[in-house]
Protein backbone atom coordinates (compact mmCIF):
# COMPACT_ATOMS: atom_id res chain seq x y z
CA UNK A 1 0.00 0.00 0.00
CA UNK A 2 1.39 3.37 -1.02
CA UNK A 3 0.88 6.27 1.35
CA UNK A 4 2.25 9.75 1.95
CA UNK A 5 5.10 10.04 4.45
CA UNK A 6 5.94 13.70 5.23
CA UNK A 7 9.63 14.63 4.85
CA UNK A 8 10.11 15.12 8.59
CA UNK A 9 8.53 13.23 11.46
CA UNK A 10 8.70 16.34 13.62
CA UNK A 11 6.53 18.19 11.14
CA UNK A 12 3.76 15.62 11.61
CA UNK A 13 4.11 15.72 15.40
CA UNK A 14 4.01 19.53 15.46
CA UNK A 15 0.85 19.64 13.34
CA UNK A 16 -0.88 16.97 15.45
CA UNK A 17 0.18 18.88 18.54
CA UNK A 18 -1.58 21.97 17.20
CA UNK A 19 -4.73 19.91 16.62
CA UNK A 20 -4.57 18.62 20.19
CA UNK A 21 -4.18 22.12 21.58
CA UNK A 22 -7.18 23.25 19.53
CA UNK A 23 -9.21 20.35 20.93
CA UNK A 24 -8.28 21.35 24.48
CA UNK A 25 -9.24 24.96 23.76
CA UNK A 26 -12.72 23.89 22.61
CA UNK A 27 -13.06 21.62 25.63
CA UNK A 28 -11.95 24.05 28.31
CA UNK A 29 -12.75 27.59 27.14
CA UNK A 30 -16.27 29.06 27.11
CA UNK A 31 -17.95 30.14 23.84
CA UNK A 32 -16.46 33.17 22.11
CA UNK A 33 -13.21 32.92 24.04
CA UNK A 34 -10.47 34.09 21.62
CA UNK A 35 -8.36 30.97 22.23
CA UNK A 36 -11.00 28.81 20.56
CA UNK A 37 -10.88 30.62 17.22
CA UNK A 38 -7.11 31.07 17.38
CA UNK A 39 -6.58 27.40 18.20
CA UNK A 40 -8.62 26.03 15.29
CA UNK A 41 -7.02 28.43 12.80
CA UNK A 42 -3.50 27.61 13.94
CA UNK A 43 -4.26 23.90 13.79
CA UNK A 44 -5.73 24.20 10.29
CA UNK A 45 -2.73 26.18 9.02
CA UNK A 46 -0.29 23.71 10.58
CA UNK A 47 -2.07 20.72 9.05
CA UNK A 48 -2.21 22.27 5.56
CA UNK A 49 1.48 23.10 5.74
CA UNK A 50 2.34 19.57 6.81
CA UNK A 51 0.09 17.94 4.17
CA UNK A 52 1.72 20.04 1.45
CA UNK A 53 -0.87 18.96 -1.12
CA UNK A 54 -0.90 15.29 -0.07
CA UNK A 55 -3.41 12.99 1.62
CA UNK A 56 -2.19 11.66 5.00
CA UNK A 57 -3.40 8.42 6.60
CA UNK A 58 -2.52 7.38 10.15
CA UNK A 59 -3.32 4.61 12.60
CA UNK A 60 -4.42 5.83 16.03
CA UNK A 61 -3.76 3.65 19.07
CA UNK A 62 -3.98 3.99 22.80
CA UNK A 63 -0.45 5.32 23.12
CA UNK A 64 0.60 6.76 19.77
CA UNK A 65 -0.02 7.36 16.09
CA UNK A 66 1.65 5.25 13.43
CA UNK A 67 1.89 5.19 9.65
CA UNK A 68 -0.15 2.57 7.75
CA UNK A 69 2.94 0.33 7.53
CA UNK A 70 3.16 0.25 11.33
CA UNK A 71 6.04 2.70 11.87
CA UNK A 72 5.36 4.48 15.16
CA UNK A 73 5.46 8.27 15.42
CA UNK A 74 7.65 8.55 18.50
CA UNK A 75 6.78 11.70 20.44
CA UNK A 76 8.84 12.48 23.54
CA UNK A 77 6.43 15.28 24.50
CA UNK A 78 3.42 12.89 24.51
CA UNK A 79 1.23 15.66 23.03
CA UNK A 80 0.34 13.75 19.88
CA UNK A 81 -0.04 10.61 22.01
CA UNK A 82 -2.78 12.38 23.97
CA UNK A 83 -4.60 13.16 20.73
CA UNK A 84 -4.25 9.56 19.56
CA UNK A 85 -5.73 8.45 22.87
CA UNK A 86 -8.72 10.76 22.34
CA UNK A 87 -9.30 9.00 19.01
CA UNK A 88 -8.76 5.55 20.51
CA UNK A 89 -11.41 5.84 23.21
CA UNK A 90 -13.91 6.93 20.54
CA UNK A 91 -13.13 3.85 18.41
CA UNK A 92 -11.22 5.76 15.75
CA UNK A 93 -8.53 3.31 14.67
CA UNK A 94 -7.64 5.00 11.38
CA UNK A 95 -7.86 8.56 10.17
CA UNK A 96 -7.25 10.17 6.79
CA UNK A 97 -6.75 13.90 6.26
CA UNK A 98 -7.24 14.91 2.62
CA UNK A 99 -4.91 17.35 0.88
CA UNK A 100 -7.52 20.13 0.76
CA UNK A 101 -8.47 19.87 4.43
CA UNK A 102 -10.78 22.76 5.24
CA UNK A 103 -11.19 24.59 8.51
CA UNK A 104 -14.91 23.86 8.92
CA UNK A 105 -14.33 20.10 8.66
CA UNK A 106 -11.52 20.20 11.23
CA UNK A 107 -13.65 22.27 13.60
CA UNK A 108 -16.66 19.96 13.31
CA UNK A 109 -14.48 16.91 13.87
CA UNK A 110 -12.96 18.39 17.02
CA UNK A 111 -16.37 19.44 18.33
CA UNK A 112 -17.58 15.86 17.94
CA UNK A 113 -14.60 14.75 20.02
CA UNK A 114 -15.76 17.01 22.86
CA UNK A 115 -19.10 15.19 23.13
CA UNK A 116 -19.70 12.47 25.76
CA UNK A 117 -18.97 8.99 24.45
CA UNK A 118 -22.50 7.66 24.97
CA UNK A 119 -23.99 10.60 23.06
CA UNK A 120 -21.75 9.84 20.12
CA UNK A 121 -22.51 6.11 20.25
CA UNK A 122 -26.27 6.64 20.40
CA UNK A 123 -25.99 9.00 17.43
CA UNK A 124 -24.35 6.29 15.34
CA UNK A 125 -20.68 6.94 16.05
CA UNK A 126 -18.16 9.54 14.94
CA UNK A 127 -18.36 8.56 11.25
CA UNK A 128 -22.15 8.85 11.22
CA UNK A 129 -22.08 12.32 12.78
CA UNK A 130 -19.43 13.48 10.33
CA UNK A 131 -21.59 12.24 7.48
CA UNK A 132 -24.66 14.05 8.79
CA UNK A 133 -22.71 17.29 9.16
CA UNK A 134 -21.18 17.06 5.68
CA UNK A 135 -17.53 16.66 6.71
CA UNK A 136 -15.70 15.69 3.53
CA UNK A 137 -11.93 16.24 4.01
CA UNK A 138 -11.49 14.07 7.13
CA UNK A 139 -12.36 10.36 7.14
CA UNK A 140 -12.24 7.95 10.06
CA UNK A 141 -11.56 4.22 9.89
CA UNK A 142 -10.93 4.41 6.15
CA UNK A 143 -7.71 4.36 4.10
CA UNK A 144 -8.98 3.46 0.62
CA UNK A 145 -8.75 6.75 -1.30
CA UNK A 146 -10.87 5.49 -4.17
CA UNK A 147 -13.66 4.65 -1.74
CA UNK A 148 -13.17 7.97 0.07
CA UNK A 149 -13.36 9.96 -3.18
CA UNK A 150 -16.58 8.17 -4.21
CA UNK A 151 -18.20 8.80 -0.83
CA UNK A 152 -16.99 12.39 -0.89
CA UNK A 153 -18.80 13.05 -4.18
CA UNK A 154 -22.02 11.67 -2.71
CA UNK A 155 -21.59 13.78 0.41
CA UNK A 156 -20.91 16.97 -1.55
CA UNK A 157 -23.94 16.28 -3.73
CA UNK A 158 -26.07 16.35 -0.60
CA UNK A 159 -25.20 20.00 -0.09
CA UNK A 160 -24.66 19.78 3.67
CA UNK A 161 -21.56 21.53 5.02
CA UNK A 162 -20.29 22.09 8.57
CA UNK A 163 -20.64 25.47 10.24
CA UNK A 164 -17.83 28.00 10.18
CA UNK A 165 -16.12 29.07 13.36
CA UNK A 166 -17.93 32.44 13.13
CA UNK A 167 -21.32 30.71 12.92
CA UNK A 168 -20.52 28.46 15.85
CA UNK A 169 -19.27 31.28 18.04
CA UNK A 170 -22.25 33.47 17.20
CA UNK A 171 -24.64 30.85 18.59
CA UNK A 172 -26.06 29.64 15.28
CA UNK A 173 -25.05 26.08 16.23
CA UNK A 174 -27.91 25.44 18.68
CA UNK A 175 -29.53 22.89 16.35
CA UNK A 176 -26.24 21.04 16.03
CA UNK A 177 -26.13 20.65 19.83
CA UNK A 178 -29.83 19.97 20.37
CA UNK A 179 -29.83 17.19 17.80
CA UNK A 180 -27.16 15.41 19.82
CA UNK A 181 -28.50 15.88 23.34
CA UNK A 182 -29.28 12.50 24.85
CA UNK A 183 -29.78 11.36 28.44
CA UNK A 184 -26.28 10.68 29.74
CA UNK A 185 -27.00 9.64 33.31
CA UNK A 186 -27.36 5.92 32.80
CA UNK A 187 -25.11 3.16 31.50
CA UNK A 188 -27.50 0.29 32.13
CA UNK A 189 -27.93 -0.61 28.46
CA UNK A 190 -24.20 -0.99 27.83
CA UNK A 191 -22.04 -4.07 28.29
CA UNK A 192 -18.95 -3.71 30.49
CA UNK A 193 -16.61 -2.83 27.60
CA UNK A 194 -18.92 -0.18 26.22
CA UNK A 195 -19.63 1.04 29.73
CA UNK A 196 -15.92 1.57 30.35
CA UNK A 197 -15.54 3.42 27.04
CA UNK A 198 -18.52 5.59 27.93
CA UNK A 199 -16.99 6.43 31.30
CA UNK A 200 -13.69 7.28 29.62
CA UNK A 201 -15.57 9.65 27.35
CA UNK A 202 -17.23 11.32 30.33
CA UNK A 203 -13.96 11.69 32.19
CA UNK A 204 -12.38 13.23 29.10
CA UNK A 205 -15.13 15.75 28.47
CA UNK A 206 -16.43 16.95 31.84
CA UNK A 207 -14.96 19.82 33.86
CA UNK A 208 -17.65 19.75 36.55
CA UNK A 209 -16.11 18.40 39.75
CA UNK A 210 -19.25 16.62 40.96
CA UNK A 211 -19.89 14.96 37.60
CA UNK A 212 -16.22 14.02 37.33
CA UNK A 213 -16.23 12.39 40.78
CA UNK A 214 -19.40 10.51 39.82
CA UNK A 215 -17.67 9.22 36.69
CA UNK A 216 -14.62 8.21 38.74
CA UNK A 217 -16.81 6.21 41.12
CA UNK A 218 -18.56 4.58 38.15
CA UNK A 219 -15.14 3.71 36.74
CA UNK A 220 -14.07 2.08 40.00
CA UNK A 221 -17.26 0.01 40.11
CA UNK A 222 -16.86 -0.93 36.47
CA UNK A 223 -13.23 -1.93 37.04
CA UNK A 224 -14.31 -4.57 39.57
CA UNK A 225 -16.00 -6.45 36.72
CA UNK A 226 -12.77 -6.59 34.75
CA UNK A 227 -10.75 -7.53 37.83
CA UNK A 228 -13.13 -10.36 38.66
CA UNK A 229 -12.58 -11.93 35.25
CA UNK A 230 -8.86 -11.11 35.25
CA UNK A 231 -9.22 -8.89 32.17
CA UNK A 232 -6.75 -6.36 33.53
CA UNK A 233 -5.45 -5.17 30.17
CA UNK A 234 -8.77 -3.47 29.55
CA UNK A 235 -8.15 -1.15 32.50
CA UNK A 236 -4.94 0.32 31.11
CA UNK A 237 -6.73 3.16 29.24
CA UNK A 238 -8.52 4.13 32.45
CA UNK A 239 -5.26 4.23 34.42
CA UNK A 240 -3.59 6.23 31.64
CA UNK A 241 -6.41 8.78 31.54
CA UNK A 242 -6.61 9.27 35.31
CA UNK A 243 -2.84 9.63 35.49
CA UNK A 244 -2.93 12.31 32.79
CA UNK A 245 -5.70 14.19 34.58
CA UNK A 246 -3.97 13.91 37.96
CA UNK A 247 -1.05 15.96 36.62
CA UNK A 248 -2.98 18.32 34.33
CA UNK A 249 -2.75 21.82 35.84
CA UNK A 250 -5.49 23.06 33.47
CA UNK A 251 -8.05 20.88 35.21
CA UNK A 252 -7.86 22.50 38.62
CA UNK A 253 -6.97 21.04 42.01
CA UNK A 254 -10.41 19.51 42.60
CA UNK A 255 -10.41 17.44 39.42
CA UNK A 256 -6.79 16.44 39.97
CA UNK A 257 -7.60 15.20 43.48
CA UNK A 258 -10.54 13.18 42.14
CA UNK A 259 -8.25 11.60 39.53
CA UNK A 260 -5.72 10.70 42.25
CA UNK A 261 -8.53 9.19 44.30
CA UNK A 262 -9.47 7.05 41.30
CA UNK A 263 -5.89 5.82 40.93
CA UNK A 264 -5.70 4.96 44.63
CA UNK A 265 -8.87 2.92 44.40
CA UNK A 266 -7.76 1.11 41.26
CA UNK A 267 -4.46 0.23 42.92
CA UNK A 268 -6.11 -1.39 45.96
CA UNK A 269 -5.07 -5.01 46.09
CA UNK A 270 -2.03 -6.19 44.20
CA UNK A 271 -3.65 -7.74 41.13
CA UNK A 272 -3.80 -4.73 38.79
CA UNK A 273 -0.48 -3.24 39.86
CA UNK A 274 1.23 -6.63 39.58
CA UNK A 275 -0.15 -6.98 36.05
CA UNK A 276 1.04 -3.50 35.07
CA UNK A 277 4.52 -4.14 36.51
CA UNK A 278 4.69 -7.46 34.65
CA UNK A 279 3.96 -5.72 31.35
CA UNK A 280 6.24 -2.68 31.45
CA UNK A 281 7.94 -3.86 28.24
CA UNK A 282 4.88 -5.07 26.34
CA UNK A 283 3.58 -3.11 23.32
CA UNK A 284 0.47 -2.01 25.25
CA UNK A 285 2.37 -1.02 28.41
CA UNK A 286 1.44 2.11 30.31
CA UNK A 287 3.49 5.21 29.69
CA UNK A 288 6.27 5.84 32.20
CA UNK A 289 4.33 8.79 33.61
CA UNK A 290 1.15 6.77 34.13
CA UNK A 291 3.06 3.90 35.70
CA UNK A 292 4.71 6.35 38.07
CA UNK A 293 1.34 7.84 39.01
CA UNK A 294 -0.30 4.52 39.82
CA UNK A 295 2.78 3.32 41.72
CA UNK A 296 2.70 6.50 43.77
CA UNK A 297 -1.01 6.02 44.44
CA UNK A 298 -0.40 2.45 45.62
CA UNK A 299 1.93 3.67 48.39
CA UNK A 300 4.25 1.34 50.37
CA UNK A 301 2.60 -1.84 49.10
CA UNK A 302 3.23 -0.75 45.52
CA UNK A 303 6.85 0.06 46.27
CA UNK A 304 7.35 -3.36 47.88
CA UNK A 305 5.77 -4.98 44.83
CA UNK A 306 8.05 -3.07 42.45
CA UNK A 307 11.14 -4.06 44.45
CA UNK A 308 10.04 -7.69 44.49
CA UNK A 309 9.52 -7.59 40.72
CA UNK A 310 12.94 -5.98 40.30
CA UNK A 311 14.47 -8.93 42.13
CA UNK A 312 12.60 -11.62 40.23
CA UNK A 313 12.85 -10.46 36.63
CA UNK A 314 15.68 -11.53 34.37
CA UNK A 315 14.78 -8.90 31.78
CA UNK A 316 17.37 -6.10 32.01
CA UNK A 317 15.08 -3.55 30.32
CA UNK A 318 12.28 -4.28 32.80
CA UNK A 319 14.70 -4.00 35.71
CA UNK A 320 15.95 -0.63 34.47
CA UNK A 321 12.38 0.64 34.09
CA UNK A 322 11.51 -0.47 37.63
CA UNK A 323 14.61 1.25 39.00
CA UNK A 324 13.69 4.39 37.08
CA UNK A 325 10.17 4.28 38.54
CA UNK A 326 11.42 3.88 42.10
CA UNK A 327 13.84 6.77 41.62
CA UNK A 328 10.99 8.82 40.15
CA UNK A 329 8.95 8.32 43.32
CA UNK A 330 11.61 10.24 45.20
CA UNK A 331 11.53 10.78 48.97
CA UNK A 332 8.31 8.77 49.65
CA UNK A 333 10.10 5.62 48.47
CA UNK A 334 13.08 5.99 50.82
CA UNK A 335 11.53 4.67 54.09
CA UNK A 336 10.27 1.54 52.34
CA UNK A 337 13.61 0.94 50.60
CA UNK A 338 15.52 1.31 53.87
CA UNK A 339 13.49 -1.50 55.44
CA UNK A 340 14.72 -3.82 52.69
CA UNK A 341 18.45 -3.07 52.88
CA UNK A 342 19.06 -6.28 54.86
CA UNK A 343 17.96 -8.46 51.95
CA UNK A 344 20.19 -11.51 51.56
CA UNK A 345 20.48 -11.09 47.79
CA UNK A 346 23.50 -8.92 46.98
CA UNK A 347 22.06 -7.70 43.67
CA UNK A 348 18.90 -6.44 45.35
CA UNK A 349 20.93 -4.49 47.91
CA UNK A 350 23.17 -3.11 45.15
CA UNK A 351 20.19 -1.89 43.15
CA UNK A 352 18.61 -0.36 46.26
CA UNK A 353 21.90 1.45 46.98
CA UNK A 354 21.87 2.86 43.46
CA UNK A 355 18.24 3.98 43.81
CA UNK A 356 18.96 5.71 47.13
CA UNK A 357 21.89 7.53 45.56
CA UNK A 358 19.80 8.76 42.64
CA UNK A 359 17.02 9.92 44.98
CA UNK A 360 19.66 11.74 47.01
CA UNK A 361 18.03 11.93 50.44
CA UNK A 362 20.45 12.38 53.41
CA UNK A 363 18.43 10.03 55.63
CA UNK A 364 19.76 7.16 53.50
CA UNK A 365 23.39 7.85 54.49
CA UNK A 366 23.52 5.62 57.64
CA UNK A 367 22.28 2.55 55.74
CA UNK A 368 24.67 3.25 52.87
CA UNK A 369 27.54 3.56 55.35
CA UNK A 370 26.60 0.14 56.71
CA UNK A 371 26.80 -1.25 53.16
CA UNK A 372 30.49 -0.31 53.01
CA UNK A 373 31.02 -3.44 55.11
CA UNK A 374 28.91 -5.70 52.89
CA UNK A 375 30.45 -9.05 52.02
CA UNK A 376 30.00 -8.45 48.26
CA UNK A 377 32.39 -5.93 46.74
CA UNK A 378 29.80 -4.84 44.18
CA UNK A 379 27.49 -3.64 46.93
CA UNK A 380 30.36 -1.75 48.58
CA UNK A 381 31.22 0.03 45.31
CA UNK A 382 27.60 0.99 44.70
CA UNK A 383 27.27 2.36 48.22
CA UNK A 384 30.36 4.52 47.63
CA UNK A 385 28.87 5.89 44.40
CA UNK A 386 25.59 6.65 46.13
CA UNK A 387 27.24 8.31 49.13
CA UNK A 388 29.12 10.54 46.70
CA UNK A 389 25.87 11.48 44.93
CA UNK A 390 24.18 12.39 48.22
CA UNK A 391 27.22 14.23 49.56
CA UNK A 392 27.54 15.89 52.94
CA UNK A 393 30.25 15.74 55.60
CA UNK A 394 29.37 12.29 56.92
CA UNK A 395 29.37 10.74 53.47
CA UNK A 396 32.60 12.50 52.48
CA UNK A 397 34.43 11.45 55.66
CA UNK A 398 33.25 7.87 55.33
CA UNK A 399 34.44 7.60 51.73
CA UNK A 400 37.86 9.05 52.61
CA UNK A 401 38.14 6.61 55.51
CA UNK A 402 37.94 3.70 53.08
CA UNK A 403 41.34 4.76 51.72
CA UNK A 404 42.78 4.12 55.17
CA UNK A 405 41.42 0.59 55.21
CA UNK A 406 42.77 -2.66 53.80
CA UNK A 407 40.26 -3.25 51.02
CA UNK A 408 42.32 -2.05 48.07
CA UNK A 409 39.67 -3.30 45.64
CA UNK A 410 37.57 -0.28 46.64
CA UNK A 411 40.31 2.36 46.29
CA UNK A 412 39.71 3.11 42.61
CA UNK A 413 35.97 3.67 43.14
CA UNK A 414 36.69 5.81 46.21
CA UNK A 415 39.12 8.01 44.30
CA UNK A 416 36.76 8.49 41.34
CA UNK A 417 33.89 9.32 43.70
CA UNK A 418 35.95 11.85 45.66
CA UNK A 419 36.84 13.54 42.38
CA UNK A 420 33.19 13.67 41.43
CA UNK A 421 32.41 15.24 44.81
CA UNK A 422 35.21 17.80 44.27
CA UNK A 423 36.35 16.93 47.77
CA UNK A 424 39.10 19.35 48.83
CA UNK A 425 39.16 17.47 52.12
CA UNK A 426 40.51 14.45 50.22
CA UNK A 427 43.36 16.30 48.49
CA UNK A 428 46.03 15.17 50.98
CA UNK A 429 45.01 11.51 50.64
CA UNK A 430 44.94 11.76 46.85
CA UNK A 431 48.37 13.38 46.75
CA UNK A 432 49.63 10.62 49.03
CA UNK A 433 48.45 8.06 46.47
CA UNK A 434 50.25 9.92 43.66
CA UNK A 435 53.48 10.39 45.63
CA UNK A 436 53.66 7.07 47.47
CA UNK A 437 56.93 5.21 46.94
CA UNK A 438 56.56 2.86 43.99
CA UNK A 439 59.67 2.82 41.80
CA UNK A 440 58.24 0.26 39.39
CA UNK A 441 54.81 1.93 39.41
CA UNK A 442 52.91 -1.26 40.17
CA UNK A 443 50.03 0.96 41.30
CA UNK A 444 50.06 3.09 38.14
CA UNK A 445 46.33 2.71 37.50
CA UNK A 446 45.50 3.98 40.99
CA UNK A 447 47.85 6.94 40.59
CA UNK A 448 46.21 7.82 37.27
CA UNK A 449 42.78 7.72 38.95
CA UNK A 450 44.09 10.01 41.69
CA UNK A 451 45.41 12.51 39.15
CA UNK A 452 42.06 12.55 37.41
CA UNK A 453 40.33 13.22 40.74
CA UNK A 454 42.77 16.02 41.62
CA UNK A 455 42.04 17.65 38.26
CA UNK A 456 38.29 17.46 38.93
CA UNK A 457 38.72 18.95 42.41
CA UNK A 458 40.71 21.82 40.89
CA UNK A 459 42.85 22.63 43.95
CA UNK A 460 46.12 24.25 42.82
CA UNK A 461 47.88 23.34 46.05
CA UNK A 462 48.89 20.17 44.23
CA UNK A 463 50.86 22.02 41.52
CA UNK A 464 54.33 22.32 43.19
CA UNK A 465 54.50 18.62 44.02
CA UNK A 466 53.22 17.57 40.60
CA UNK A 467 55.76 19.73 38.78
CA UNK A 468 58.49 18.20 40.91
CA UNK A 469 57.45 14.69 39.86
CA UNK A 470 57.26 15.82 36.23
CA UNK A 471 60.83 17.14 36.42
CA UNK A 472 62.24 13.96 37.99
CA UNK A 473 64.19 11.36 36.03
CA UNK A 474 63.74 7.61 36.16
CA UNK A 475 65.61 4.71 34.67
CA UNK A 476 63.48 1.79 35.80
CA UNK A 477 60.00 1.24 34.30
CA UNK A 478 60.55 4.26 32.05
CA UNK A 479 57.48 3.74 29.84
CA UNK A 480 55.23 3.53 32.91
CA UNK A 481 56.78 6.71 34.31
CA UNK A 482 56.09 8.37 30.97
CA UNK A 483 52.43 7.36 31.28
CA UNK A 484 52.30 8.89 34.76
CA UNK A 485 53.96 12.12 33.58
CA UNK A 486 51.60 12.39 30.62
CA UNK A 487 48.71 12.18 33.10
CA UNK A 488 50.43 14.81 35.30
CA UNK A 489 50.69 17.13 32.28
CA UNK A 490 46.99 16.68 31.63
CA UNK A 491 46.18 17.35 35.28
CA UNK A 492 48.33 20.51 35.31
CA UNK A 493 46.57 21.71 32.15
CA UNK A 494 43.19 21.38 33.84
CA UNK A 495 44.43 23.10 36.99
CA UNK A 496 45.60 26.01 34.82
CA UNK A 497 48.35 27.28 37.15
CA UNK A 498 51.07 29.34 35.43
CA UNK A 499 53.63 28.02 37.94
CA UNK A 500 53.64 24.81 35.92
CA UNK A 501 54.66 26.53 32.66
CA UNK A 502 58.47 26.42 33.05
CA UNK A 503 58.73 22.65 33.46
CA UNK A 504 55.98 22.03 30.93
CA UNK A 505 57.78 24.14 28.31
CA UNK A 506 61.01 22.34 29.03
CA UNK A 507 59.40 18.93 28.61
CA UNK A 508 57.49 20.14 25.54
CA UNK A 509 60.77 20.44 23.67
CA UNK A 510 61.27 16.69 23.94
CA UNK A 511 59.98 14.12 21.50
CA UNK A 512 57.36 11.47 21.88
CA UNK A 513 53.95 11.43 23.48
CA UNK A 514 55.13 13.11 26.68
CA UNK A 515 56.48 16.08 24.72
CA UNK A 516 53.19 16.46 22.86
CA UNK A 517 51.18 16.23 26.09
CA UNK A 518 53.29 18.95 27.70
CA UNK A 519 53.00 21.17 24.62
CA UNK A 520 49.22 20.82 24.71
CA UNK A 521 49.23 21.64 28.43
CA UNK A 522 51.27 24.79 27.78
CA UNK A 523 48.82 25.88 25.09
CA UNK A 524 45.84 25.21 27.38
CA UNK A 525 47.26 27.16 30.33
CA UNK A 526 48.31 30.12 28.19
CA UNK A 527 44.88 30.17 26.57
CA UNK A 528 43.24 30.18 30.01
CA UNK A 529 45.58 32.96 31.13
CA UNK A 530 44.68 34.97 28.03
CA UNK A 531 40.98 34.60 28.74
CA UNK A 532 41.48 35.74 32.32
CA UNK A 533 43.49 38.75 31.19
CA UNK A 534 40.93 39.61 28.55
CA UNK A 535 38.12 39.42 31.07
CA UNK A 536 39.92 41.58 33.64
Amino acid sequence: MEFYRPPTLQGVLDALGCVHRALRAWKFYPPRHPSRKAGIRQAHAAMLSMLDGNDLSLNSGRKCFSFPDGEVLKDTTHISASLSYEFFIRRIQKITFLHDLNEEDLLDFLRILTLPFEVVQKSGGVDKLMEEHGVRTIWVNEYDLSSINGRRQEREAGGKTPQTVEEVESGVDLEWVDDLEQPADTLDDLNSNDELLAILGRLSSTLDEDLYLLAVRQAITCSDTFKSRNDLAALSPLVELLAEHASDADRGEGLRNHARFGLEQLALGDALLAYLLDHTESPDALSHEAMLAVLSAAGPSGINLAIAKMGSTENLAVRKELISLLVGLGAPAVPVILTMMQDKRWYIVRNLCAILGDIGRPEAVPDLLACLKHTDIRVCKESIRSLAKIGGRDAESAIIAVLHGNNSALFSQVIVSLGGMKSRKALAELMYVVCSSDMLLKNLALKLDALGAIAMIGDRQAVPILTKILASRHILARSRWDQLKIAIAGCLARLGDVRALPILKKKASGSGELGRACAEAVETIEHMRGEQYGGA
